[in-house]
């Protein structure tokens, strides 16, 4: 008798089937899982009976014949049906959940995207996101409305009572998130510089508190200089040591060590520029090489200033000019006057500039414009209190020199040794001016605009004796002959002042590095000697050329690559510049100290002009209107208005990642972007 068994080849005619080799039995393995499941009752049909699902099968003889048969019955059909058929033609509850889910996130990040898209937008142009009363009429609302014209999931998305993610701590989050992301790229890229120079000013705001802001200057591999503002911090006083802490504060958030400051550039108080506990001396005590400049743009004013209040025909000028500006600018009925008789008269002319105690260059040219619309002014004498018509133009002449000067000085490009050479040519220029012919020409000026205008002739003043406590000795005093005698005296004494007070103000300590550090460079360039400016620099940056023969090395093959060029003869700083940039990476690194130097040079700047523009972004950040707001709020959006270059590059996936981030309940509704 041939004994049988279970044949393997079966498996591939039969994928249900399953053999037990240890009880020789074969079993259907879609219904035995499908009555495990609970898909299938036991007490259903025929399966207590069928052998491949209670018992098992063993009788090989008929196999084949059993197998076809228990695959068309009906527990087996309906096994394959509840295992197979329906997973296969349908979902599951959650998987589809999870589908309608993973919609609703991408609706919601193209909302979320769109609602930090707004802010950015808004704080770039410094324009107010708030509303007065009502936030549906604010900036913020209203734009959102008018995107969501083109963004239909938008409508819905503002229609929701809650979780709209457009309250004002919402905005902060990510004005915040924003601003530390341009900031953190403006300290990276001052951390790569290295050497970095400190610049503050002080300036009140519209709601009457004393803010503080913090700018930094660095030059990078090109020699190109840039200035950068970081933030404003607020203060209760200005005393030194609050600034110095804030400096340090600031240097601190940044990581950046105050042994890398080369530089400061304040103004000229008390508290910024005192020799015993000012701001620039603390910062000395603690780095050395941190070289302090008095603002030059601020020091010109003071010397025009100075020139002003020590000349009696030039102060009263400018009180004259001023009450003009009062009389006109200060009563819309009195200007309405003033532009119809503009109109009438002089509909060519300029009209009529004020002048600007705080603004380095509008003094000529407020001069100038009463020059030009004093016959307008003369007229407007009738509908008005009268003025003086004694008009100086001295005052012109000699301002517009300063006012230029003082225009040059406010180019982030310029440093501060190149704003010394600026000063002296302008002193040069006056000196030029101090002779009997220049003189001359100027008094034929005087006359033709006299007859122009009709003014009358200037008359000597009246004889007076000076008070017997005044005189010394017995001589007669002295008076003078004829007019023309007077006004020379005074146009002599105008030019001697402004001369004396420029250079006066522009005699810096600080100077001598700088002038050091450039005759380094340039007596170098022509193969001078140049031992003694070398000792003053390796004695001063003592830790940054701390091989002093290397040093000597590289300005020696300064002067051999210099030599080639068609500027041997008389280098300047600039023509050195330009050729140490046009060299490849490789000849830059052997001379790599000379770069040092001329970023050491490049780094120390002219003036605080970019503090005076910060605050100017202040004056139309913090308004009247939203003097309100909380002191972080005003930082990240001054970021964002003051870098609008950095503000358009900025990630807003990135910034939104770190949005969500921070709540797993927003990772949840946004997920990752």
């Amino acid at each position: 008798m041939v004994k049988r068994s279970f044949n393997r080849n079966w498996f591939s005619n039969w994928h249900w089937l399953h053999y037990d080799s240890s009880q020789d039995l074969s079993f259907c393995h879609t219904c035995v899982k499908a009555v495990n499941e609970g898909k299938l009752s036991l007490a259903s049909g025929n399966i207590k009976d069928s052998p491949f699902v209670c018992g098992g099968f063993s009788n090989w003889k008929d196999a084949t014949v059993a197998f076809a048969r228990h695959e068309q019955t009906t527990t087996h059909k309906k096994a394959v049906e509840v295992l197979v058929t329906i997973p296969e033609t349908t979902r599951d509850i959650g998987e589809m959940l999870s589908t309608a889910h993973a919609e609703g996130k991408k609706i919601s990040g193209q909302c979320l995207v769109t609602i930090a898209e707004n802010i950015r937008f808004l704080a770039r142009q410094g324009i107010a996101l708030r509303g007065d009363e009502d936030e549906k009429d604010s900036n913020f609302i209203q734009l959102l409305h008018l995107l969501a014209i083109k963004q239909p999931e938008l409508i819905n998305w503002m229609q929701q009572k809650t979780s709209k993610y457009t309250s004002a701590r919402i905005q902060n989050e990510l004005l915040s998130i924003m601003g530390s992301s341009v900031v953190r790229d403006i300290a990276a890229k001052i951390q790569n510089a290295k050497h970095f120079c400190i610049m503050a000013d002080e300036v009140t705001d519209a709601s009457n508190k004393e803010q503080v802001v913090v700018c930094f200057r660095t030059v990078d591999e090109e020699f190109v200089c840039s200035e950068d503002f970081v933030g404003v911090y607020v203060v209760e006083t200005t005393k030194s040591d609050t600034i110095v802490h804030i400096l340090k504060d600031t240097m601190i958030r940044m990581n950046l060590p105050i042994t890398n400051c080369r530089g400061q550039c304040y103004d000229g108080a008390a508290n910024m520029a005192g020799h015993r506990n000012g701001v620039a001396a603390q910062i000395l005590a603690e780095e050395s090489r941190a070289t302090y400049t008095h603002c030059y743009g601020h020091a010109l004013n003071l010397a025009a200033s100075d020139m002003v209040k020590k000349n009696k025909i030039l102060r009263d000028t400018l009180d004259t000019v001023f009450e003009i500006s009062k009389l006109v600018k200060f009563s819309p009925k009195r200007e309405a006057i003033f532009n119809r008789l503009k109109s009438e008269l002089a509909p060519s002319t300029p009209g009529f500039r004020t002048l600007c105690p705080t603004r380095w260059t509008v003094r000529a040219l407020s001069l100038q414009s009463v020059i030009d619309n004093y016959e307008v002014l003369n007229c407007f004498v009738g509908y008005s209190e009268g003025f003086s018509d004694r008009l100086r133009v001295l005052g012109e002449r000699l301002l517009k020199h300063t006012d230029n000067l003082s225009r040059t000085l406010q180019s982030p490009a310029l440093t501060a040794s190149e704003a010394q050479q600026c000063a002296m040519l302008t002193c040069e220029t006056l000196c030029m001016m101090r002779s009997s012919e220049s003189f001359d020409l100027f008094w034929e000026r005087v006359i033709l605009l006299q007859e122009k205008y009709g003014v009358q002739e200037p008359l000597l003043p009246r004889k007076r004796k000076a008070p017997t406590h005044l005189e010394v000795g017995s001589s007669t005093g002295y008076f003078h002959i004829t007019v023309k005698e007077l006004y020379r005296q005074q146009y002599f004494e105008c030019l001697d002042l402004v001369i004396s007070a420029v250079r006066e103000r522009f005699d810096q300590p600080g100077y001598a590095v700088l002038l050091n550090l450039e005759s380094l460079l340039l007596k170098a360039a022509k193969k001078e000697e140049y031992s003694e400016e070398l000792h003053f620099v390796l004695k001063h940056y003592h830790d940054d050329f701390a091989d002093a023969s290397r040093l000597e090395t590289q300005l020696e093959l300064l002067g051999v690559m210099f030599s080639s060029t068609t500027e041997k003869l008389n280098p300047t700083l600039d023509a050195v510049k330009y050729h140490v940039s046009s060299l490849s990476l490789a000849q830059r690194a052997s001379i790599s100290d000379v770069c040092s130097l001329l970023k050491l040079i490049y780094v120390t700047p002219a003036t605080n002009a970019v503090s005076e523009r910060s605050a100017s972004v202040l004056r139309r950040v913090k308004t009247y209107l939203r003097s309100t707001m909380t002191q972080m709020r005003l930082n990240n959006i001054m970021i964002l208005h003051a870098h609008k270059e950095r503000t358009d590059a900025l990630s807003i996936p990135s910034c939104l990642n770190e949005f969500v981030a921070l709540n797993d309940h927003r990772l949840d509704v946004f997920g990752k972007f």
